[in-house]
């Protein structure tokens, strides 16, 4: 019998996020978060990367005032589930750009091949080369999904994970 697991929910809802100083302070929240529900660091570690990333894409492509990062672990002892989100407002080229990168990305096959690709084809840019999240599929295996409604976009990363022991009731 699956016994269910209480849901854990980390939730940051910022106005007007220009400081770039917020994303290694973001970044490091969703790790201690993560910290706390699995004891795999290895787990930790690659949230940590895909907050980082999601955290500057927020404070670099958001048009809009408010933005939103929430982590959250849902699902059984035996099969939970880890899920970083980002939600901002962005312009329609940007979305047209990031559309088009994140549906090739969840499109590839063979991720470190997409990713080794990207940064071939990103040498001669200076910005929007889509590196950050082809890297987080690649290196960090985590599973990427996204949607646009209208001008906001959300993207997520996923991952299976194995709960802490004693979660929820973890003392550290």
């Amino acid at each position: 019998m699956t016994e269910p697991l209480h849901t854990a929910q980390l939730a940051v809802t910022m106005t007007a996020v220009s400081n770039t100083r917020l994303v290694s302070a973001l970044s490091t929240l969703v790790s201690e978060f993560c910290r706390g529900l699995v004891s795999d660091p290895s787990v930790v570690s690659r949230f940590h990367m895909a907050a980082q990333e999601l955290a500057e894409n927020l404070v670099k492509y958001s048009v809009g005032r408010d933005v939103k990062l929430d982590a959250t672990l849902t699902g059984t002892r035996e099969r939970a589930e880890l899920r970083l989100r980002a939600t901002n407002r962005s312009t329609r080229a940007q979305l047209d750009q990031v559309e088009r990168c994140l549906a090739a990305l969840i499109k590839a096959q063979d991720p470190e091949a997409h990713y080794d690709r990207l940064i071939r084809e990103a040498a001669p840019r200076e910005h929007g080369s889509g590196l950050g999240l082809a890297r987080l599929r690649a290196e960090g295996e985590l599973n990427v999904d996204y949607s646009i409604e209208g001008d906001q976009l959300t993207i997520s990363v996923h991952a299976s994970v194995e709960p802490r022991k004693g979660f929820p009731h973890v003392d550290r």
